[in-house]
């Protein structure tokens, strides 16, 4: 693989670091239009986000800075989180900061990525989330990526004053290992 602790053709994954909260990170978390998805979307601090950091080690999660193969910028974060290493299973989370770099399909390769780590580095079996029902780009880019559709939690997250179900995805490993990646990884 090329750059970072994994990577695609367009991007790679690194560890993330303190210094990454000044590049990017904490202007997305405070920007209306890239948190609006976010459980958390009050304002936040440099604090805030070194706390996130400091309870985002492993053994209990792994949070990776997601960057461009081209020019290695810093465009988003991704996190796998919350392992049960008894069950062999973790959450996972991802959040494509850089405007420029949205909409791009990114997140679908993140998601792969994620998923091609959890599986061949930690020994997973099963990597979950759930999305906001008005979350149309991260409902597409779990489908694309071969996450299932299990259930909808319903008014399980408060936005902004509106509740919205939260639609529940996961990959398998056997699943995973079906699909052809070849051309992402």
């Amino acid at each position: 693989m090329g750059k970072g602790i994994i990577s695609s053709k367009q991007i790679y994954l690194r560890p993330i670091v303190e210094s990454d909260i000044d590049k990017g990170w904490m202007e997305w978390m405070n920007d209306g239009e890239i948190n609006k998805f976010l459980v958390n979307n009050n304002p936040t601090t440099r604090e805030d986000l070194l706390n996130y950091l400091s309870n985002s080690k492993p053994p209990s999660a792994y949070m990776f800075a997601i960057c461009m193969v081209s020019d290695d910028s810093y465009i988003g974060n991704a996190r796998i989180s919350s392992i049960n290493w008894i069950s062999r299973r973790a959450s996972y989370g991802r959040l494509i900061g850089s405007k420029n770099s949205r909409g791009k399909g990114l997140g679908t390769e993140v998601l792969i990525l994620l998923a091609y780590y959890a599986f061949y580095h930690l020994n997973l079996n099963r990597i979950q989330t759930g999305v906001v029902d008005t979350n149309i780009g991260s409902l597409r880019s779990n489908e694309k990526s071969g996450a299932v559709k299990e259930g909808i939690i319903r008014e399980a997250e408060y936005i902004n004053g509106v509740y919205h179900d939260s639609i529940m995805y996961s990959i398998l490993k056997k699943d995973f290992d079906k699909r052809a990646y070849k051309d992402i990884i």
